[in-house]
């Protein structure tokens, strides 16, 4: 089984062994916002949506059948415990923005570059470790209470189990991990102020860490002694639920924006600090991770905001509505007919990065259509699948295989855009939601039914299509993609001046 405690909801989904899905559950909980900037979530809400969940799927698959429970989740958000395992606060997540002063103290007391060589990540207030000081300076009566800290997936296991620990992967991206070293580093814990010994232990993704408890098992259906594994990150575990282990491999995981996880054969931080180097969930290996902002968000804005007469025929049709939106696309010749789209609805990451970045629509004229707007959100976002790939060249990493995981994947349109665009193949696995599948692998590995990581994704990851570029088409993309570009670089002095 695989547990994802992600930042709208926790996904529970059972495996069999040949990686098909048997039986799925769902449950939201809230972002909770008490100032503006501030994103924190309750970490019992986690764990209250991975007991019903996991009740709701034991009972369909049979307490019987379940052979280990592995866990992904949301990272850099940690649960504050006390010495008792109270827990102390609630959790600032990924979304918040509150810690701008301890981010610019690090910068200051140890230095971008030296955080960089040590832990693959630029200091950022994203990170937990700067979350960590935003505690020490504004709640010491919290912090000087923490015993440890638990990530929202080790939480979850902490419940199932009562072990305390974390994995490398999500270690990896507290900013206190020596990404080379594989433990905790002292000398940044000494620096920034923080004891080392609120940090977990240190496991494998793939590692048993405990047994389901008495407790555990009246709370979610599954057997006493359910062997549990550490799992991992969110985009680790999605990365292996769509096979991508080795170097030359990348997994576009979408969603509200779009992931590129590219394995490492050893840690290579970039030198600019343009894309985060953190450790993967299988052994041996380390990962490039780069993000393109508003992705899926950027059709789900125009569907909220423009979209009225595709949701009202989606309902007619008993369709979704973005099925209509893609197809009233497709009906677009390539280009768009001279319209553009920049998804910068929260600045621009890969591969322009810049955080004063807006969305934009340019060249629209009274012959356009919503289609012609639908149509160059498909090719805006499509653009920077190209970008990302050209980074990798740049650092090294030669793309052999491109899959693409997550809701965009659904859409063979879009994915004929994207495939012609980055002049490669376009691998759709048959499990798109992968994070689940890729906690699953963990613990079929973990649990001994499978001999490594290796043949467990042999056995459990299968693609339903490939996508191949158009030649045709790769050539009018080529061309618009150089104008993209170009267009983009008079659009900064725009962004300036707003």
């Amino acid at each position: 089984m695989g547990v994802d405690v992600g930042t709208g909801g926790c996904k529970t989904v059972a495996y069999n062994i040949g990686g098909e899905p048997i039986a799925a559950a769902y449950r939201e909980y809230r972002v909770l916002h008490p100032q503006v900037g501030w994103a924190e979530q309750n970490p019992e809400d986690w764990w209250r949506a991975a007991a019903e969940t996991l009740r709701e799927v034991v009972s369909k698959a049979g307490p019987e059948n379940v052979e280990a429970v592995g866990v992904t989740s949301q990272r850099e958000a940690f649960a504050p415990l006390s010495r008792e395992g109270e827990l102390l606060a609630n959790a600032i997540i990924w979304l918040d923005s509150r810690a701008v002063k301890q981010e610019t103290w690090v910068k200051d007391r140890v230095g971008a570059a030296r955080v960089l060589e040590l832990t693959g990540l630029p200091v950022d207030q994203m990170f937990s470790a700067i979350k960590l000081l935003w505690f020490r300076e504004e709640m010491p009566s919290v912090f000087e209470r923490i015993s440890k800290v638990l990530f929202a997936k080790d939480y979850v296991a902490y419940k199932l189990t009562g072990a305390i620990c974390t994995d490398y992967s999500m270690a990896s991206r507290t900013m206190l991990l020596d990404i080379r070293k594989l433990e905790w580093s002292q000398e940044l814990c000494d620096e920034l102020g923080i004891p080392i010994d609120i940090l977990p232990p240190l496991k494998g993704s793939w590692e048993v860490v405990g047994e389901v408890t008495g407790e555990a098992s009246a709370a979610t259906g599954l057997r006493k002694g359910t062997p549990v594994v550490a799992g991992g990150g969110d985009r680790p575990c999605e990365a292996l639920g769509a096979g991508v282990i080795d170097e030359g491999e990348v997994n576009a995981g979408t969603g509200t924006g779009t992931c590129f996880e590219a394995p490492l054969s050893r840690p290579r931080p970039d030198p600019k600090g343009r894309v985060d180097a953190c450790v993967h969930v299988v052994p041996g290996r380390w990962e490039y991770e780069m993000v393109v902002n508003a992705t899926g968000e950027s059709l789900r804005w125009f569907r909220d905001n423009l979209g009225y007469w595709e949701v009202e025929e989606a309902r007619k049709k008993g369709m979704s509505p973005y099925d209509v939106m893609v197809e009233e696309a497709n009906a677009v010749p390539p280009g768009s007919e001279g319209v553009v789209y920049f998804p910068y609805l929260w600045g621009a990451k890969v591969p322009f990065f810049n955080p004063r970045a807006k969305g934009a629509v340019i060249g629209v004229t009274h012959a356009h259509t919503r289609a012609h707007l639908i149509r160059a959100i498909l090719e805006g976002v499509a653009f920077h699948y190209r970008g990302a790939l050209e980074l990798l060249a740049e650092l090294g990493v030669v793309v052999k295989h491109l899959s693409i995981t997550g809701g965009e994947a659904r859409s063979d349109v879009w994915n004929k855009i994207k495939a012609a665009v980055a002049g490669v193949p376009l691998h759709v696995p048959k499990v798109i939601d992968a994070a689940s599948l890729g906690a699953a692998i963990l613990a079929a590995v973990g649990a001994g039914q499978h001999r490594d990581i290796r043949v467990a994704v042999e056995s459990m990851v299968r693609f339903e299509r490939v996508i191949d570029p158009d030649p045709h088409l790769a050539k009018t993309y080529k061309k618009l993609y150089e104008r993209y570009c170009a267009v983009y670089r008079e659009l900064e002095k725009v962004f300036d001046l707003m």
